[in-house]
């Protein structure tokens, strides 16, 4: 035998023992991918994922973070998503399930026997693609034991147990991340592992998540995994940092004190739930993250719920829906808010990137929104609905860059409430407003900058016959749902929907001697200063100018919520 048979049999060997790196991350070379693979607790923002990757040297190796929250061993293949995992070509897969086998998750639940195979499929598909699987212990649930309030007596046993069964009869590599999370969280204590447990509402009341994890938690747990992988999968140690780059990696939805998503990952699959987990009369505002999806029922911000702030994560996408009006009741519905979707008795609520839909058509009143706390401010969100859309009752209200659409009288109500770089948009003709202003405010609905559009063409009704001849259906800006009804539109730009005479009187002449109608620098098709009634007056620059956010909202306290959006 050669000296040079001699190396390359030498080389085949180690190679065939396990122990060499696929890939060496050096100069010019491909880095080594590393791809995760399971739950919620293993993800980035709830999970072990985050801080796992503080522990790799980027210049030499790819993470792939795909796990899933809510997905069981057996979900998570059916969805597609281990198809999708293994097409990355992922040089080694660390493989994590057994929480969302447990009972009583209906669709993920399942028995052990199915538990073993899909693992076991999971290193057999991994090793077809000429992969290295990593088997992964389910991180423990931190369930206290009751007759030994010190030691953690874990339901995921059985699983872990399994799991270390597999990684034996198959030869695949080990993280035993039950046994070292159930130490450390024994060695930490109770009051410890709150430190990096989030909260969840139970039986509406706060209490501590013992399955996911924040903040520090993330490296902590990460940390087990390098130090448990660096001995079961030596030929990684290269890649594999002593310290983590950053001790307390962050996440842009840390900055949210709740975080709502029909994924079970997120601290509330309700929206009410994670409305309700605020604290009452708090002066600091608390930021719920909607993840997209559509939400289906009422939610309401209780009177003393402050400073509620929602955040939708895209905003056609992020759907807070219901479907009745003010004549139908359901199960669960609130009595004093029949057909309202969504009602805000809290001060100073914030809605941004949000769709607020009501679908229940054109049969009666049903109200995507309804405004009573003071000083709200909805920003770059979409109000969608058919008759009274908007309501804006009492309090003070700032919308901005958002799009109200509806038929009749869709945006109404007493509060003064300015919309600013607003489309306001008719469908279908209709009434655009139907202000209910006390004598005493100055102010009620004010359009600043706004653009105003309506259907090219008129709906047709379910005879097959359109709804009216006109096309396109024509709308007026408002008519007085009270007698000294505010409503005023400064330099908008008035689609060809818009009336020539502008206004309505709502059958009741004499209430063109209270309404409080006007206009400054209409421009468009719809405006015709000459042509609107002359009971609704046409402001001059010097009586425009005086109108302001300010002007308007800015009560005895001063609010001026443009300031905030300048």
């Amino acid at each position: 035998m050669n000296k040079i048979t001699k190396i390359l049999l030498t080389v085949l060997a180690f190679s065939i023992s396990g122990c060499s790196v696929l890939h060496t991350g050096n100069a010019g070379s491909k880095k080594i991918t590393i791809v995760l693979v399971g739950d919620s607790t293993v993800q980035d923002r709830t999970g072990w994922g985050l801080g796992f990757k503080e522990f790799l040297d980027t210049n030499k190796v790819e993470c792939i973070n795909v796990a899933m929250g809510g997905r069981s061993s057996m979900s998570f293949m059916r969805e597609g998503r281990w198809t999708n995992a293994l097409a990355l070509k992922g040089d080694y897969y660390l493989i994590q399930f057994g929480h969302n086998n447990e009972p009583g998750k209906p669709g993920r639940s399942t028995d052990m026997a199915t538990f073993v195979r899909n693992m076991e499929q999971y290193v057999d598909d991994a090793r077809a693609i000429g992969a290295k699987p990593v088997l992964v212990t389910p991180l423990t649930r931190r369930q206290w034991d009751p007759a030994n309030p010190g030691k953690i007596k874990s339901s995921l046993a059985p699983y872990a147990a399994e799991v270390r069964k597999i990684a034996a009869e198959k030869n695949v590599p080990l993280v035993d991340l039950q046994a070292r999370s159930i130490e450390l969280c024994e060695q930490l204590g109770r009051e410890k592992c709150y430190e990096f447990s989030p909260t969840k509402v139970v039986d509406g009341t706060n209490t501590y998540d013992g399955t996911h994890l924040i903040g520090v938690g993330r490296v902590m747990f990460g940390r087990l995994v390098v130090e448990e992988l660096r001995k079961a999968v030596p030929e990684l140690s290269p890649v594999l940092l002593a310290e983590p780059r950053n001790p307390m990696p962050a996440i842009a939805e840390d900055k949210y004190d709740a975080i709502v998503a029909a994924d079970v990952s997120a601290n509330y699959t309700n929206l009410q739930m994670a409305i309700d987990a605020a604290p009452t009369n708090s002066a600091k505002p608390f930021r719920i993250l909607v993840k997209k999806g559509i939400y289906q029922g009422q939610f309401m911000v209780p009177a003393g719920k402050n400073n509620i702030e929602l955040f939708g994560e895209d905003l056609t996408n992020t759907v807070l829906t219901y479907d009745h009006n003010q004549q139908e009741m359901n199960a669960g519905a609130y009595p004093r808010f029949p057909g309202t979707g969504v009602i805000v008795l809290g001060n100073d609520f914030r809605a941004q990137n949000l769709t607020f839909q009501n679908v229940s058509g054109d049969h009666g009143q049903a109200l995507a929104l309804r405004v009573d706390g003071d000083r709200a401010i909805i920003n770059g969100c979409r109000l969608l609905g058919w008759q009274d859309t908007l309501l804006v009752n009492n309090g003070r209200d700032y919308f901005t860059n958002c799009y109200v659409a509806g038929r009749v009288d869709f945006i109404y109500g007493s509060a003064a409430a300015v919309f600013q770089n607003c489309e306001i948009h008719s469908k279908n003709g209709g009434h655009v407003t139907a202000a209910d202003t006390p004598k005493d405010k100055p102010f009620g609905l004010v359009f600043m900058d706004c653009k105003l559009t309506g259907d090219p063409h008129p709906w047709i009704g379910p005879n097959g016959v359109p709804a009216n001849t006109n096309s396109p259906p024509k709308a007026d800006l408002g008519r007085p749902w009270r007698p000294y009804a505010s409503v005023t539109y400064l330099n908008c730009w008035l689609g060809d929907h818009i009336k020539p005479e502008g206004w309505n009187n709502w059958r009741n002449p004499a209430n063109e001697k209270t309404a409080r109608f006007s206009e400054y620098n209409s421009t468009g098709p719809g405006a015709n200063p000459d042509k609107r009634y002359k009971w609704a007056k046409q402001l001059t620059q010097e009586e425009a100018d005086k109108i302001t956010v300010s002007s308007v909202l800015g009560g005895v306290d001063g609010w001026d919520p443009g300031a905030e959006h300048d």
